[in-house]
């Protein structure tokens, strides 16, 4: 659409008929979709539509200008864009930009304020006609917002003051993505000149494939440049000759279109409207829950009365032609300070509960309701953050938000489900709940368009006769206590452990040290992990190289695609144990139930066949590797249960740098690591491991028991993957650390580690669970930070090895840093 549209007003003699344009695809297609969208009872022909791919085609088309013919009597007209538009849309202002087109930025106070009290237009005209373009989203994809559908025909009729800058002819074009996914779009009642449409936000098949529909009347305007196959009528390989084909659809889809989903389309149509029943009942479905979840979330408060979240919302919520079924908020603690999206969407994904994070590539929308000025947008950005990244707060002020989205599909159940979500993870003390308005049945009451029937909730294919969900009145409360001593599990349940006296010692046969008494820290495990996401390998001594600790994270396992595989998508990585056997120059991997194997420790790369040099990404970066051969690659396969895995080996040549940022402290030169996420060491104290630990306990337990608190200590050390583990000390003491000298090795300190769902993988099973990240976050803030990174100074340094027993001497910091953790 950016690419096509007319802005000089080259406007055709040819007589356009006010019917929707004919398309190549097939006539009961456009049926199916018109169940969706209203073309008007009184065409006979379906809507014109290409199947694109919506933010990169269908706008893209529309925007371009057409700069043929006499400059002398070429003006350019003006392209006014909605400022909460999709970032899509952002891109077709640089296209209209680029050929001379006036740019206007236009909000809804703006448009509002302009036209209803019908000011006087401070604005000149345009002297020359042209035309010019409006484009503006049905259904805000931040907030759920629905814009007036009355805008259309009062830019068109130049009833706003910005339609006075430029003299002309005014089209508008609509993005109807968000919109058509739970609305009825009525192209009889309201007539834009573009409307783009996403049939994957309908119902989730197939990707990236959209439609733009294009009133006949207004085709003219769309002018094209470049041509494939079977968009022209002739064409000559030595002359600038060509001839395009004459209807929309047949000039405009070059080459193959995706015809083999474009097929899937008529089935997705069908199975929308078995399952639901059509449109109507969906925009019911789905406010009605929209609803509930959005007054349920602005009624909880933490046990201090402290609002739980903000809602960014421009309705009341009362009104499903104003708004969608989107609920977007941030979270609060309970003295007031914002919950980090990331954090939010860690738990989340530990719940199994999908949301988005961020700002949903609707930058105006995310500046406006966040209060962020453009000022503050570059300042964020040269302070590091972008888009995509988990840099969620910046001196304490939110990048993002969370937003949830309601579809067809969604059930009642999962809106309770992710309000139990938020009270159990993110309500501080017992949660209180200040009611949102009722009618006189102490329901919901469901404001109604003109046009609406009952509103109501889908139950299978039918909607409920209530039709509203009724709140309790009643004050729900969290009980937590912080006097609990059981036996626990992850999951709350209780089972054995190892026991710990009441004086704080660990008692087993390996050592017994004192954890809380003494400051006189020692190196009590040394852990590293071959094979990046396998088990752990532990030694007593071993040596630093350049990257860290020899051999550690110096192979990883990709799946057939080429794809690095970890524990987040399978946790069985954790059964396969590695052992460095130095003698030997082997590797050994053993599997539960399966037999071992062995490769080299190191390959001369220099005998290496081209067919076993290979590339992969780690982290977002791209590694140079070698492919360690087709037995261990079956042996993987077969464990795994997952054909085609490869196991890779870091080259030697490959210089993969820290992955820290450079604002965070330093390490000396360009540190070089190996497969780990971000560091060359890992350290964690097992004085942090027993508190949290306590934590734990205190958090899932309702009754008194005995002093003895019996855990498995060892178990919840290997969740977090440290390769230095500290004895003695006070816990998390070592977030204040900037340097630390182990024997005779002094070490840099680069930030905290934040942590996932991974340290919820039981290392000893594969088995996943809530614990312990879920009571980590109640307690450690943002990021979810729990040990620190450390890269190897060898200037300060003498020899290169390292030893269980060692001491720990660190120096002190103010200003902890997160980071990410290594795998």
């Amino acid at each position: 659409m950016a690419e096509s549209f007319d802005f000089g007003g080259r406007i055709s003699k040819q007589k356009h008929p006010t019917k929707i344009h004919e398309t190549r695809a097939e006539t009961d297609l456009a049926n199916n979709m018109a169940q969706c969208i209203n073309v008007g009872s009184k065409t006979q022909t379906p809507p014109c539509y290409e199947t694109r791919e919506l933010t990169k085609e269908a706008l893209h088309n529309v925007g371009d200008l057409h700069l043929n013919g006499n400059v002398e009597h070429c003006c350019r007209g003006c392209f006014c864009y909605f400022e909460k538009s999709h970032t899509s849309v952002l891109g077709m202002r640089e296209l209209a930009a680029a050929k001379g087109a006036k740019i206007i930025c236009a909000d809804d106070n703006e448009i509002c304020a302009n036209t209803y009290k019908k000011k006087p237009s401070k604005m000149q005209p345009h002297p020359m006609s042209c035309n010019s373009l409006f484009i503006y989203p049905l259904q805000c994809n931040f907030s759920g917002r629905k814009y007036p559908m009355d805008w259309i025909e009062l830019v068109k009729k130049k009833e706003v003051d910005f339609t006075q800058s430029c003299g002309g002819q005014w089209y508008v074009a609509v993005d109807a993505a968000a919109y058509v996914s739970t609305t009825l779009l009525d192209l009889d009642r309201y007539k834009p000149d573009f409307v783009t449409v996403s049939f994957y936000k309908m119902f989730g098949f197939p990707t990236g494939i959209g439609a733009l529909v294009v009133r006949n009347s207004s085709a003219n305007v769309l002018k094209k440049t470049y041509f494939g196959g079977g968009t022209v009528l002739v064409s000559t390989a030595r002359e600038r000759f060509h001839v395009d084909r004459q209807g929309i659809s047949d000039r405009f889809e070059d080459g193959t279109v995706a015809f083999l989903d474009i097929v899937a389309l008529r089935h997705g149509f069908d199975t929308l409207h078995r399952l639901t029943g059509g449109i109507d009942n969906i925009c019911k479905h789905t406010f009605s829950l929209g609803r509930f979840v959005h007054h349920q979330l602005t009624s909880y408060h933490h046990g201090n009365g402290a609002k739980v979240a903000v809602c960014y919302c421009d309705t009341d919520f009362e009104d499903m032609s104003t708004q969608g079924a989107i609920v977007n908020f941030n979270l609060l603690r309970a003295n007031g300070s914002f919950v980090g999206y990331a954090e939010v969407d860690k738990m989340a994904q530990l719940h199994n509960i999908h949301l988005r994070t961020g700002c949903f590539c609707n930058t105006g929308a995310c500046q406006w309701h966040l209060g962020l000025s453009t000022d503050t947008v570059l300042d964020n950005y040269k302070a590091g953050h972008h888009c995509g990244d988990n840099r969620d707060l910046i001196n304490g002020v939110p990048t993002g938000s969370v937003r949830i989205s309601f579809g067809y599909m969604s059930t009642f159940s999962d809106a309770t489900n992710f309000l139990n979500f938020i009270k159990g993870c993110f309500v501080e003390g017992k949660l209180q709940i200040v009611q949102p308005s009722f009618n006189k049945a102490g329901s919901f009451q469901v404001k109604q368009n003109k046009t609406a029937d009952n509103v109501g909730v889908i139950h299978g294919s039918k909607i409920s006769d209530t039709g509203i969900y009724v709140a309790s009145s009643k004050v729900l409360h969290c009980h937590r206590t912080t006097s609990v001593k059981s036996n626990i599990d992850f999951d709350g349940n209780k089972s054995p452990a190892v026991p710990l006296c009441p004086q704080g010692h660990r008692d087993d046969n390996y050592r017994q040290q004192t954890i809380y008494s003494s400051h006189h820290r020692v190196i009590s495990d040394i852990f590293i992990y071959p094979i990046k996401s396998c088990g752990a390998f532990q030694v007593d001594s071993w040596q630093l190289g350049s990257r860290g600790l020899a051999y550690d994270r110096h192979w990883v396992i990709v799946t057939g695609s080429g794809v690095c595989l970890s524990q987040k998508r399978e946790t069985k990585l954790c059964l396969i144990q590695p052992t460095v056997n130095l003698d030997l120059g082997l590797l050994k991997l053993e599997y539960p139930g399966a037999d071992s194997i062995e490769i080299p420790l190191s390959v001369d790369e220099s005998q290496v066949s081209d067919g076993h040099i290979c590339q992969t990404k780690v982290s977002g970066d791209r590694i140079q590797g070698t492919d360690c051969g087709d037995p261990v690659a079956t042996w993987l396969s077969s464990v795994l249960q997952r054909p085609g895995c490869r196991l890779i080996q870091q080259s030697q040549n490959d210089t993969r740098l820290c992955k820290l940022d450079s604002n965070d402290r330093t390490a000396p030169g360009d540190t070089q690591i190996s497969l780990a996420n971000q560091s060359q060491l890992l350290l964690i104290a097992r004085s942090s491991v027993l508190g949290l630990i306590q934590h734990i306990a205190d958090r899932h337990s309702t009754v008194e028991t005995s002093m003895d608190l019996k855990v498995d200590v060892d178990s919840y050390v290997g969740r977090f993957r440290a390769n230095l583990v500290v004895d003695r000390g006070q816990a998390f003491a070592e977030d204040d650390w900037t340097e630390v000298q182990v024997g005779t090795q002094n070490f840099i300190c680069q930030g905290q580690c934040s942590r996932c769902q991974m340290i919820c993988v039981d290392q000893s099973t594969g088995e996943r669970s809530k614990e312990p990240l879920s009571t980590l976050a109640t307690f450690r803030g943002r990021k979810i930070p729990f040990g620190i990174h450390l890269c190897h100074d060898p200037s300060g340094s003498h020899g290169n090895t390292i030893s269980v027993g060692d001491s720990v001497l660190p120096t002190l910091m103010t200003d902890p840093v997160d980071q990410n953790q290594n795998t």
